[in-house]
């Protein structure tokens, strides 16, 4: 994606650690779970900090990535 050979990529990536937010919170609750970084997060912001236009996070899980959701909520680059 980076070196512009492809134009779409996706990864599957578990665990995701949706539940680990910002200095080890999530919207104010401890970090849960087994979660100890935020790899769905890491990976966005880099593809975007590297030029990626858009970055769509998906996740499937059964219950609410309370992590990734503090990390993205109010960044500008963000839509919902």
């Amino acid at each position: 994606m980076l070196s512009g050979e492809w134009s779409a990529a996706y990864a599957v990536v578990r665990p995701p650690g949706h539940h680990v937010g910002r200095n080890g919170r999530a919207l104010m609750a401890p970090t849960q779970g087994f979660c100890i970084f935020n790899n769905v997060a890491v990976g966005a912001v880099y593809a975007i900090e590297q030029g990626i236009n858009r970055v769509a996070i998906l996740d499937i899980d059964v219950h609410h990535g309370n992590g990734t959701q503090e990390i993205f909520y109010e960044d500008p680059r963000s839509y919902t």
